[in-house]
C-alpha cells in the first residue's frame, strides 16, 4: 500500500464519515401484504419504514447485539478522496430502541469488501464475512476472495483474516457463508463450537474437497480448518458454501440452501417447466435446500430433489422465532411470480424445517424496486418484545440503490 493511500485511510478513520443525524421512522409507511393467506389472517400488516444512508448504499444486513442494541451493515462504492480507483467499504448504523430510531451513518474505509453478513455469537462476539473484488484499489492481492472479520466490542474495532490462498488451488476465488452458526460442544457442557462454511467459486472437480466447515472453540479467534463435509460431490459455479447461510433448527438439524447457478447443470427444478428461457446474468439463479443431521459432517438434498422456492429467488436468511416457528426471509431478484415487483419476501415454517410453502401465507415485505435488480438482500431479527425489524435495499427510478428498515408485528396463526 503506498504512502498516499495510508495517509488517506488515517484521515478517514480519524473523522468517521457521518452524513445523517438520528433518523426517525415515518408513520405513513406502506403495509406488508399477505398473499394466499391460509394459517395467517388476511389483513395487511402495519409497517413502519425508516430510510437509512445515502444513494448507492447497498445490500444491508442486521444483527441484534448482546447488549440489546441493533447493528446494521451495508457497503458503498463511491469515490474516496486521495485514492485513485474503485473502492468498496463497509457502512454501519446503530439503534438503541429496537429500530425506532437510528444513529448516524458511519463509513469505514478500513473495512473493505462487499456483501457483508453479520452473526452475534452466544458470548457477544461478532463475526462478519464479506467478498473482496480483485479490482478493488485497496486489495493488494488483486485476487477476488472472502474474508472473516471479528469484533469483541460490538463492532467498534475489527480484526480480519483472509480465506485462502493457503489450502486452496492457485488463484482460487474463495467464498464464505454470510453467517456463522453455533453447536453445543459435546466435550464441554455449556460451551459452544462456532462453525463457518467456506469454499470456492468455479472449482470444478476440485470444489468438493475445498468445501469446508471451519470450527472454532474460541468464538472465531482461531479456526480448525480440517472438516470437509460430504456434499455428495456437489459442483456448481458458486460452490457449496457461498452466498447463503447454514441454520441450526431447535432439534439440532442443519438447513443449508445452496445457490444454483443459471448456467450450471442443476438449475432446472425437477417437476417444473423451464419458464426462464434466457437470462444474461446470475439474477435467474435459484435455491436448493440441503440438510445435515450429523452436525455438518454430511449433507443431503431435502426431500429427494431439494426443491426450495422458484427461479430468481435467492439470498435466504432463517430466524428462530420466540414462538417456535421459523421465519425464512428471501429475495425475489428476478422473474417475480407473485404479482409484485422485486424485493424481499418471507414465509413461515412450523415443523422444524420440514415443510415449506412458498405460495401460501407469503409476506411481501418490500416491492418498490425499479428495474431489473437492486431489491431485497436483507434479513429480519426479532427484538425482546416480539416485534420484527427487517432491513433491505431497493432501486429507485434514478437507478441508484437505497436502504430501508421496517418495523412490524408478525401475526400469530389462526
Amino acid at each position: 500500500m503506498n504512502a498516499l493511500i495510508r495517509r488517506s485511510i488515517i484521515v478517514l478513520l480519524s473523522i468517521a464519515t457521518i452524513t445523517t443525524s438520528s433518523i426517525v421512522a415515518d408513520d405513513t409507511s406502506k403495509p406488508i401484504t399477505i398473499l394466499n393467506p391460509t394459517l395467517l389472517a388476511a389483513d395487511d400488516i402495519k409497517a413502519v419504514r425508516t430510510p437509512l444512508g445515502i444513494s448507492n448504499d447497498y445490500k444491508p444486513f442486521l444483527t441484534k447485539l448482546k447488549s440489546g442494541g441493533l447493528l446494521a451493515v451495508a457497503f458503498c462504492f463511491g469515490p474516496v478522496d486521495g485514492i485513485d480507483g474503485y473502492v468498496e467499504r463497509a457502512i454501519f448504523w446503530r439503534s438503541n430502541d429496537g429500530g425506532k430510531t437510528w444513529g448516524p451513518r458511519e463509513e469505514r474505509i478500513d473495512i473493505q469488501g462487499r456483501e457483508f453478513g453479520l452473526t452475534t455469537l452466544h458470548d457477544g462476539t461478532l463475526l462478519m464475512t464479506c467478498h473482496w473484488l480483485s479490482r478493488d484499489a485497496l486489495n493488494p492481492s488483486k485476487r477476488t476472495h472472502s474474508k472473516i472479520f471479528r469484533s469483541t466490542n460490538e463492532g467498534k474495532t475489527w480484526s480480519e483474516i483472509r480465506i485462502g490462498p493457503d489450502g486452496f488451488p492457485d488463484e482460487a476465488m474463495t467464498t464464505a457463508d454470510w453467517m456463522a452458526f453455533e453447536l453445543p460442544d459435546p466435550k464441554q457442557p455449556g460451551k459452544f463450537v462456532t462453525y463457518m462454511g467456506v469454499g470456492m467459486h468455479h472449482g470444478g472437480a476440485e470444489a468438493p474437497k475445498h468445501a469446508k466447515l471451519w470450527r472454532s472453540h474460541d468464538s472465531g479467534k482461531t479456526w480448525d480448518r480440517s472438516l470437509n463435509p460430504d456434499t455428495k460431490n456437489w459442483i456448481d459455479v458458486d460452490g457449496f458454501f457461498s452466498q447463503t447461510v447454514t441454520f441450526r433448527t431447535a432439534s439440532g438439524k442443519l438447513l443449508h440452501p445452496v445457490r444454483v447457478d443459471r448456467s450450471g447443470p442443476h438449475w432446472l427444478i425437477p417437476g417444473t417447466e423451464q419458464r426462464i428461457k434466457k437470462e444474461g446474468s446470475d439474477q435467474g439463479d435459484r435455491m436448493m435446500l440441503w440438510v445435515s443431521k450429523d452436525s455438518g459432517r454430511s449433507f443431503a438434498k431435502h426431500n429427494t430433489h431439494g426443491n426450495f422456492g422458484d427461479y430468481g429467488e435467492m439470498y435466504p436468511r432463517f430466524l428462530q422465532l420466540q414462538d417456535g416457528r421459523i421465519l425464512l426471509t428471501f429475495t425475489v431478484r428476478s422473474h417475480s411470480t407473485d404479482g409484485h415487483e422485486l424485493g424481499l419476501r418471507a414465509i413461515l415454517n412450523r415443523d422444524d424445517g420440514k415443510t415449506w410453502h412458498f405460495r401460501k401465507d407469503r409476506m411481501v415485505i418490500s416491492d418498490v424496486n425499479t428495474g431489473s435488480s437492486g431489491g431485497g438482500f436483507g434479513n429480519s431479527i426479532q427484538i425482546d418484545d416480539g416485534s420484527m425489524v427487517t432491513i433491505y435495499s431497493y432501486r429507485k427510478p434514478d437507478k441508484k440503490t437505497y436502504i430501508e428498515t421496517v418495523r412490524w408485528q408478525l401475526p400469530k396463526d389462526k
